[in-house]
């Protein structure tokens, strides 16, 4: 899992190289006024398209389409700069992490060796191509680079799937030794209890017995709804994330009679299952608290995809509540609450946002890495 600051800094560096490379052409050509134009608009319009497709981020920006666009784009432009001073060729740094983080597979290894080969025309640029063995020697380094980060790419895609497989698996090895510990306990001291009864001698010893019973029926089935929470919720069994919100939303709205509008904005691979739960549950949660605590008339559910996050925001246009002096409002009993979405989603180095006031609807925004 990648920490959100790292998300950061990953989406930052580009520009600061680039920067760097704008003020050492700065203090390099100089003189030279001509070239230092031509250097600086292809600079410029290197940021532009950034910018314009990967910071002012727009629902269309995440399409596969668009997303060749921009890498064919950004690869082009990353190659003009290279021809002309192989100093540029520290650009392929964002056109990597671009490559890397926005590329679905297996499209990412077309796009990571195109890159790869931009550097490697940067890298062999003091070489004499002029000659056969001149020719040689590039061809070679532009393979060197080529092989090493597909290389890459092939093994942080066998590392994502294995630590999606072990979070699996430790999951369930969780929840195995919480229902031995716990749910399968219950169920003895139940039988127990009960045998008990069947050979109390009066009714006095044998409503005891029976009551002890009873409280530990109770407690097993509240160690059972908390595990049960822990699962792959059913709405998630037969569905993929969109359309399972969809399908809570849509039967929540029928049993409400309250208006429930749902966008899906981008598209995404399958989320690992405690992510897709996290987002589902939060779903769940604060319809729930709209039903009990909002009055309200309308709620919009919108899920969005980027390259490297996830969004979630609901928003009703209920009775709302004062945010600076009450966090959040109580959860009846039984509730996933508020504070417990708050922690599931930041186990999961997501973060949550609560933006409400008395009159004025509540909004609940919730962003997990992808």
């Amino acid at each position: 899992m990648i920490n959100v600051r790292v998300l950061r800094v990953l989406a930052v560096l580009p520009y600061v190289v680039l920067g760097a490379l704008i003020a050492f052409t700065l203090g390099s050509k100089w003189g030279a006024r001509p070239d230092l134009a031509i250097d600086l608009a292809l600079c410029a319009a290197v940021a532009a398209w950034m910018l314009a497709f990967r910071t002012f981020r727009l629902p269309w920006t995440e399409r596969p389409a668009v997303v060749a666009v921009f890498m064919t784009g950004i690869i082009l432009l990353t190659l003009a700069l290279v021809l002309r001073d192989s100093s540029f060729g520290l650009l392929v740094i964002g056109c990597f992490i671009y490559a890397y983080s926005m590329v679905e597979w297996p499209w990412e290894l077309l796009a990571v060796g195109s890159v790869a080969i931009v550097a490697g025309i940067a890298q062999s640029s003091g070489i004499d191509r002029s000659t056969p063995s001149g020719i040689i020697a590039t061809a070679a380094v532009i393979a060197f680079n080529i092989v090493v980060m597909c290389g890459l790419s092939w093994i942080f895609r066998l590392t994502h799937r294995e630590f999606q497989r072990s979070g699996v698996e430790a999951e369930r090895h969780r929840i195995a030794h919480e229902i031995h510990d716990t749910l399968a306990q219950c169920l003895a001291g139940i039988v127990t209890q009960l045998q008990a009864a069947q050979h109390a001698t009066d009714h006095a010893e044998q409503d005891r017995h029976t009551s002890t019973a009873l409280n530990l029926a109770r407690n097993g089935l509240t160690e059972a709804r908390n595990s049960m929470q822990a699962l792959r919720p059913p709405a998630l069994e037969t569905a993929q994330l969109p359309d399972a919100i969809d399908n809570v939303t849509r039967a929540w709205a029928t049993r409400t009679g309250v208006t429930v509008a749902t966008r899906i904005i981008g598209t995404g691979s399958p989320l690992p299952t405690d992510k897709e739960v996290a987002l589902l549950r939060t779903v769940q949660e604060c319809l729930a608290n709209t039903e009990r605590h909002a009055h309200a008339d309308r709620v919009d559910v919108t899920l969005r995809y980027q390259s490297d996050r996830v969004g979630l925001e609901m928003r009703d246009d209920g009775d709302g509540f004062d945010a600076a002096l009450r966090p959040e409002p109580e959860a009846g009993d039984g509730g996933y609450g508020l504070t417990a979405m708050r922690e599931r989603i930041k186990a999961l180095a997501g973060t949550v946002t609560i933006d409400s006031r008395r009159g004025r609807g509540t909004t609940i925004r919730v962003e997990i890495p992808a």
